[in-house]
């Protein structure tokens, strides 16, 4: 089985398309790293020399001087309980950091933003390519020829599947863990709060997104394997991904939203990940209190459920179905 493995790994990285795939994860995750540093680069001396201008200017419009007054003069009536007179300069007073032209870097805000894109982004690329590695073996009738070398179906279809996983996973982890690093990097340069707790989220995550793009890699290439064609299988992925979201607005059943996949891979891949259903009986209603909740192990048992699902009726067919006509 090993030598199977390594067979299919080399097949795997000699596929021009594959390779061009992998590059150009690796280049976007480079590219979403070095965005977000200059997004985030420090303030000079002359712009926050202008945002200090700005809100002096904006301090002296009469508007928000009345409305200082106001406040000042009854806090608790004019902002609710507890407020102070401090608490109305606060929240009415200019303040040069909203004149500011940018935000300093957030790993905690990246985690929820450009963190998670290049996550989906990387997945979405391994995915295409795991499609391609399958569907090429059909479309040019070479799985023929290797089923001749080794006719035991099962060891050919799971060597496959576990080259494909496997090569998956490490470019998951060196595209997505590069990215990571890059900003960790960035971040300790600019004295940027990064404690334990921070890289506790972005480490889980990381493993997260390496596990996720290893599970949608395999339950690509086994619903391939079924499909026999690499388009079958990528027109199904966006019309479930696209139309389940479609549908759990316009079914009218309670609680549908918490079944979509794309509610279950941002359930999985966040670190908390809160949405708004629509097709909630309150939101029906419109008097929704909160936002609805789905944790890590919801989201990664809807996941492996459904890669559970493709690879058993992908090898169970795949054993039992002519291979010589496609």
């Amino acid at each position: 089985m090993t030598g199977l493995v390594r067979v299919e790994l080399a097949r795997y990285r000699s596929r021009r398309v594959i390779a061009l795939l992998l590059l150009l994860a690796a280049l976007l995750a480079a590219l979403v790293a070095a965005k977000s540093a200059w997004d985030t680069r420090p303030i000079t001396k002359q712009e926050a020399a202008t945002a200090q201008v700005n809100a002096d200017l904006a301090a002296q419009r009469s508007d928000i001087k009345a409305d200082l007054d106001k406040c000042l003069a009854n806090p608790g009536r004019y902002l609710g309980t507890g407020a102070t007179a401090q608490t109305c300069r606060d929240n009415l007073t200019a303040s040069p950091k909203s004149y500011l032209p940018r935000k300093p870097l957030d790993l905690t805000g990246t985690l929820k933003g450009n963190g998670l894109g290049v996550a989906l982004a990387v997945a979405g690329l391994l995915v295409i390519a795991a499609s391609t590695f399958a569907g090429s073996d059909w479309s040019s009738g070479s799985i023929v020829n290797q089923l001749l070398f080794e006719p035991r179906r099962r060891r050919v279809w799971v060597a496959k599947g576990v080259a494909v996983t496997v090569a998956s996973g490490l470019a998951a982890l060196v595209t997505i863990g590069g990215f990571w690093l890059a900003l960790y990097l960035v971040a300790v340069d600019r004295d940027v709060p990064h404690g334990s707790d921070v890289m506790s989220d972005v480490g889980w995550h990381l493993l997260r997104a390496v596990v996720f793009a290893m599970g949608a890699s395999l339950g690509t290439y086994a619903l391939t394997m079924l499909f026999r064609h690499s388009v079958a299988t990528l027109s199904l992925l966006f019309a479930y991904s696209v139309g389940g979201e479609i549908l759990a607005v316009l079914v009218p059943i309670d609680d549908v939203g918490r079944w979509t996949l794309g509610n279950n891979v941002f359930g999985w891949l966040e670190t908390r990940m809160q949405f708004f259903d629509p097709s909630a009986h309150c939101a029906r209603l419109g008097d929704c209190e909160s936002l609805q909740h789905i944790g890590h192990l919801q989201g990664g048992v809807y996941l492996l459920v459904l890669m559970v699902i493709a690879v058993v009726v992908s090898l169970v067919v795949f054993q039992r179905r002519d291979v010589g006509s496609t």
